[in-house]
């Protein structure tokens, strides 16, 4: 599949999930509807849990690779700033970009995502995330991708 969008680059992780890793894996699934987040996967089992992905991707025509709203708000900035536990955990960012696609795709905890942010802090005011990250971190093939979540989606 060509990622051309933010909403190519979901669709291409939903189907990693359902194919990759449903199939063999009844228990973890990814609900279909979303509020807070891009994606949220659930774990059933002796061991329930949700998990949770931000996807992100980079186009030269937006100039920027941005997160949550105006002025600060949104969930993603609270989650990045506040560093809840449950989310440092839990959640994950699935980033890939138009002008680095031999890259492949970045899957990073927030942790990461927090050296990257322009300006060094999340603020009050359009929080974006510095598009060198592609060049510093290294990014998944499909397959490898496959094997990172399914080792996250365990834990």
């Amino acid at each position: 599949m060509q990622i051309q969008t933010e909403a190519d680059l979901e669709k291409h992780i939903r189907r990693l999930i359902k194919y990759h890793i449903t199939k063999k894996n009844k228990d973890i699934y990814a609900l279909k509807n979303k509020k807070a987040v891009d994606i949220i996967i659930c774990r059933n089992g002796s061991k329930p849990a949700l998990f949770f992905i931000e996807v992100k991707y980079y186009r030269k025509a937006h100039y920027r690779l941005g997160f949550g709203s105006r002025k600060g708000g949104g969930f993603q900035p609270e989650i990045v700033h506040e560093e809840p536990k449950y989310f440092e955990k839990n959640l994950r960012w699935i980033m890939a970009s138009e002008e680095h696609p031999k890259r492949g795709i970045l899957f990073l905890d927030s942790k990461t995502i927090r050296k990257y942010i322009s300006g060094g802090a999340v603020a009050e005011k359009y929080n974006n995330i510095q598009k060198c990250i592609f060049n510093e971190v290294a990014g998944f093939k499909k397959e490898q991708l496959v094997v990172e979540l399914k080792k996250w989606l365990s834990s």
